[in-house]
């Protein structure tokens, strides 16, 4: 249980209204280890100069009553209590009689080292008892006389007279006992106790008046009793008074110490609260003396991790020697800092060996206690067994573990469906692109561009599964890179075209002027965003017109903000279905999805992109009349740049396209690494349409890739980067090591079905110079062909 001591500012409150002084000196050494601050009143010195002044205190007695200490220190050690009379000078040169009450204190070793005890002034009450030594004196008539003398002290006092051993009459009270009590001088006067407060009290006060008599000397007792002004409890002195060889009076000295009781049963009542408190709490406590390294443990702790012995004064090896040889270590070496500081709390958490041979996590929370001089002499704390909590953080994580887990499969296997969906997709859009460009009769070209379509849709819907993947999984990536935004949006635009001509609906591009030519941004999520949202306008408008707008709304310096909107006169959107619009797989009405088909995740890919990009889709619709969504974002303008390229290009070319310019004459050595034959032969069939003259070798993975590389170096190499036996990444160091020491190196084109930026950084890094992504687009395609064929790679 914690004692008073753990509660400093308690104690202190109590001592300072406690007129009498409590005093704790070292034995044998005699130095001043405490003192109340109430000694200041008696000497005129506070405790904090005899603190520091700790054997000051024998200077303070007056020279003739210096062996009378002496004498006490003597006899204590037999009888341990003593109680002496002594006169002491003040700091203002008076003299002043105190009498000192207290006891000799040993340590569980019973070894003595320490005095604690209580000093009182007495000079008030002296005076009297001398003239009642004095037998030529009248003292009854004397007491009546000496108003000033009787009045002078804060005590209650009282004089009464002893008829004979049964009667005893009360004959006087001072001003301090009026006060205190409520009883006046005339209420008083001339009865005896029982009158006064009743037979059973009475009986009781009487009896002690007696113990005074026989003991021939003042007697001590704690009482209480109620009064006019309230139940009081005192300790009261009983002087007797010897006049003609009989005891004639008794002067009696009570102070009233109501206020420290009440004190004393509040702090013993939280002790109390305190301790059920902790013995109902699964936590254990400590109270280890730092003085003489021992401790003292809750008996809730003590059963759960001590020995047979009592959990009282135990040395503090026995914790030691606890603690698991993982943390001895550290745990000694941390308390070491921890003490040799300033600090007063702190916790830290070990693991310590049960009662039953078991090792469990503990949590260790402490506080030191210091005393007047800054020294510091207990650590206080609590115990907190952390085995239950243990288990719930191990199986959290496991489940967390569990979850990432299966997040990640789940990733893995959309991100591997993802390129083998790519890689047939690759060859029906890639085969059906080049018969759609061959001499083909009106109905075969018809047959063949509904294939290229649903090509193309699917290749949407794999795009759009994978992005909301990455979004779920918090792997969506964002570029940031100088883009000419007016190109942006009209080759996205273009995109458009011929789907909305098709329907009968005009389709119109409205961008602000005042728009800075080259922003940052990222060019493909900002395409992936408007096409969402041009392809779903024309998508739900069968007439009228469809119209994108993108707008300057302010530029601060570099930083400009663009307002992005795509209207349209479609069939709309009812007020109660617009909530469920960013919902993931889901449209605002199951009738739409039969009609108009999608699977509901554009909107919400969308609407998260944005989000990702510190704004959000905002709509604005009517039902048949029509729909605008919108969008803010703030972004930093570039004064000069390029155009960025995007690693998806999705304009199909034309006969028209490729027969614009004429044929480049290349007559160069290219190897194409391709684990896949029809896509093998697409790669094949297109550079050989455009570059006729072009040399063609082929492998089917790395190992084959590098044999061909020594045999002959290329002049480029498209490199597939998932093969089997050595991937692309692989071939591509191990052909950077082959020309290490080379001026002119191979420029090495990656080709993939994945779509992630990642993976286009982990082919940069390996050591290719460009990307081309399934499906492959033969625009991009010959664009970067021959950009590495023209320059080359130093």
């Amino acid at each position: 249980m914690e004692s008073m001591a753990t509660h400093p500012s308690l104690e202190i409150q109590i001592l300072s209204d406690f007129e009498d002084i409590v005093f704790s000196i070292g034995y044998p050494k005699l130095e001043i280890l405490y003192t109340s601050p109430s000694i200041k009143t008696l000497t005129g010195y506070d405790s904090e100069f005899f603190l520091k002044n700790k054997q000051s205190w024998q200077n303070f007695i007056y020279k003739d009553d210096r062996n009378l200490i002496k004498h006490t220190l003597k006899s204590i050690r037999k009888n341990k209590k003593f109680r002496l009379r002594i006169r002491i000078l003040t700091q203002e040169n008076r003299i002043k009689y105190i009498e000192c009450r207290g006891r000799l204190i040993h340590n569980p070793l019973n070894e003595s080292y320490r005095i604690d005890g209580i000093v009182s002034d007495i000079s008030d009450l002296l005076p009297l008892q001398k003239l009642f030594e004095d037998e030529s004196i009248d003292a009854k008539h004397l007491l009546f006389e000496n108003n000033i003398i009787f009045n002078g002290t804060q005590d209650s006092m009282f004089l009464i007279e002893v008829m004979d051993t049964e009667q005893f009459i009360i004959r006087r009270i001072n001003l301090a006992y009026e006060k205190s009590t409520g009883i006046t001088q005339t209420m008083i006067q001339g009865k005896t106790p029982s009158e006064l407060l009743g037979e059973d009290v009475g009986n009781v006060v009487i009896n002690n008046f007696k113990r005074a008599i026989q003991a021939k000397k003042t007697i001590s007792y704690e009482e209480s009793f109620a009064m006019p002004a309230g139940t009081k409890i005192w300790i009261t002195e009983l002087t007797p008074v010897e006049v003609d060889g009989k005891f004639k009076y008794i002067v009696g000295a009570s102070k009233d110490i109501t206020e420290q009781k009440l004190a004393e049963n509040a702090l013993k009542e939280y002790n109390e609260r305190y301790s059920l408190i902790l013995e109902a709490s699964s936590d254990g406590w400590f109270d280890w003396d730092l003085i003489n390294n021992t401790v003292i443990y809750s008996r809730r702790w003590w059963l759960e991790f001590g020995n047979n012995d009592k959990p009282e004064n135990v040395p503090i090896g026995y914790w030691q020697s606890l603690i698991h040889p993982d943390d001895v270590g550290w745990v000694s070496e941390f308390l070491e800092n921890i003490l040799s500081s300033q600090r007063e709390t702190f916790e830290f958490t070990f693991q310590m060996k049960k009662r039953k041979g078991n090792y469990v996590h503990v949590l260790s929370r402490c506080y030191i206690q210091r005393d007047a001089s800054g020294n510091k002499i207990r650590m206080l704390g609590s115990n907190t067994d952390l085995t239950e909590t243990k288990k719930i953080e191990y199986t959290l994580r496991h489940a967390k573990e569990l979850a990432e887990a299966a997040n990640l499969a789940k990733g893995n296997f959309l991100a591997n469906m993802s390129h083998e969906i790519r890689t047939p997709l690759n060859g029906i859009i890639g085969f059906t692109e080049l018969l759609l460009n061959s001499p083909l009769q009106e109905e075969q070209k018809e047959y063949l561009k509904n294939i290229f379509l649903s090509g193309k849709s699917l290749l949407e819907l794999v795009n759009q599964i994978l992005d909301f993947s990455k979004i779920d999984s918090g792997k969506i990536e964002f570029e940031s890179i100088s883009t000419n935004l007016k190109d942006l949006a009209q080759s996205t635009v273009d995109l458009f075209q011929i789907s909305a001509a098709t329907k009968g609906i005009a389709l119109q591009l409205n961008i602000d002027e005042n728009l800075p030519t080259y922003i940052l941004l990222d060019p493909l999520r900002i395409r992936q965003i408007l096409s969402n949202l041009i392809g779903n306008a024309i998508k739900f408008t069968h007439e009228g017109s469809v119209n994108i707008s993108i707008l300057q709304k302010e530029k601060i310096g570099d930083i400009v903000t663009i307002e992005f909107e795509v209207a349209d006169t479609g069939i709309g959107i009812d007020i109660n279905s617009q909530s469920k619009l960013f919902d993931t797989f889901s449209q605002a009405d199951t009738s739409i999805t039969r009609k108009y088909g999608g699977t509901g995740l554009g909107l919400s890919i969308t609407n998260e992109l944005l989000l990702k990009m510190n704004s959000k889709l905002n709509i604005k619709s009517e039902l048949n009349v029509g729909s605008k969504f919108s969008f803010t974002l703030k972004l930093e303008s570039k004064s000069v740049g390029e155009t960025a390229k995007t690693i998806f290009q999705e304009k199909p070319f034309t006969n028209d396209e490729i027969t614009k310019v004429q044929k480049p004459e290349f007559q160069n050595d290219v190897l194409i690494v391709e684990d896949n034959e029809l896509n093998r032969k697409l790669l094949s069939k297109l550079l050989q349409n455009k570059y006729p003259n072009i040399s063609l070798r082929y492998a089917v993975d790395g190992v084959d890739a590098l044999e061909k590389f020594q045999f002959q170096k290329p002049d480029l190499i498209i490199m597939d980067l998932q093969m089997p036996i050595m991937d692309g990444y692989t071939a591509t160091i191990e052909i950077r090591k082959l020309e290490k020491d080379q001026i002119k190196k191979t420029s090495i084109v990656a080709l993939t079905a994945g779509a992630y930026y990642s993976v286009k950084d982990s082919a940069m890094e390996s050591g290719m110079d460009d990307f081309l992504t399934k499906p492959i687009s033969a625009a991009y395609l010959y664009e970067t062909v021959e950009k590495w064929l023209t320059s080359g790679r130093v």
